[in-house]
């Protein structure tokens, strides 16, 4: 007798879309750290400025349209991060631990996305995204919290939205605005999956108002189509390590140059 295999779900897992997350990210930052700063010598300019640059020096613009492609792939991470911190806030048996395990890692990437980002350790000027998605959970918290559909919850909801953006500016958090926008999203269309897609993708374009990359940013939200809500195989270590070890890779690959 033929023992029973059910074949695996089609689609994307989970840690399938972390993975395409992270090479996503893997584009931005190296677009950034080794071509824009260090080949090109620009350092942490605005797309606006690249393009000057670009004009000012035309022999530069193979490695400038290189960065800024790279810049704008990095932009389609950011839906996919916020998809995967909704469902891990939804079926997380612990908040108080995520929450933790999330600052964590934040704090962690601080000092590898200094040194990927401006060449040196120690920069005050601003923070790394992953403080973007701690802020994301504590809002769903709030959000769960207030789940009625009256005047006061929604009042509540959207005075602590307002409060999320306040501290990512505070904060000087790098991609804040976009990531707290599709994470709150996200969590609005959680359990309709088809109107979840549509508005992602249309939160995704409005991110372009934060920064011209995002209207590039929809694409991310197409590996979401084919989500199967299945985890697949993960390793906690590696899904969290993933991000400062290609920080701290790239920012030393990009200082050796």
């Amino acid at each position: 007798m033929i023992p029973n295999n059910p074949s695996k779900p089609r689609g994307i897992s989970g840690n399938a879309l972390r993975t395409w997350g992270y090479l996503f990210l893997f584009f931005g930052i190296a677009g950034q750290s080794v071509i824009q700063n260090q080949i090109l010598g620009l350092g942490a300019v605005s797309p606006a400025e690249l393009a000057e640059a670009w004009d000012a020096d035309p022999s530069i613009m193979g490695f400038a349209t290189l960065a800024l492609v790279f810049q704008a792939v990095q932009t389609c991470a950011a839906p996919i991060f916020a998809f995967l911190l909704v469902e891990g806030f939804l079926h997380t048996s612990n908040f108080k631990n995520y929450l933790v395990r999330v600052l964590a890692l934040a704090l962690v990437s601080e000092l590898p996305y200094n040194l990927a980002m401006g060449g040196s350790l120690i920069d005050l000027s601003g923070r790394n995204p992953v403080f973007a998605l701690a802020l994301g959970l504590i809002l769903m918290k709030l959000y769960s919290q207030y789940p009625e559909k009256t005047a006061a919850h929604i009042g509540i909801k959207l005075a602590v939205t307002v409060a999320a953006f306040v501290w990512v500016k505070m904060l000087g958090i790098a991609e804040g605005m976009p990531l707290v926008v599709l994470t709150a999203v996200f969590w609005y269309f959680r359990n309709k999956p088809n109107y979840r897609n549509m508005a992602g993708c249309a939160a995704a374009a409005v991110c372009s108002l934060f920064s011209m990359f995002y209207i590039f940013s929809p694409m991310g939200v197409l590996a979401l189509y084919n989500y199967n809500g299945e985890v697949g195989n993960k390793n906690k270590v590696v899904n969290y390590a993933a991000y400062p070890v290609i920080l701290l890779c790239v920012g030393l690959v990009a200082k050796f140059i």
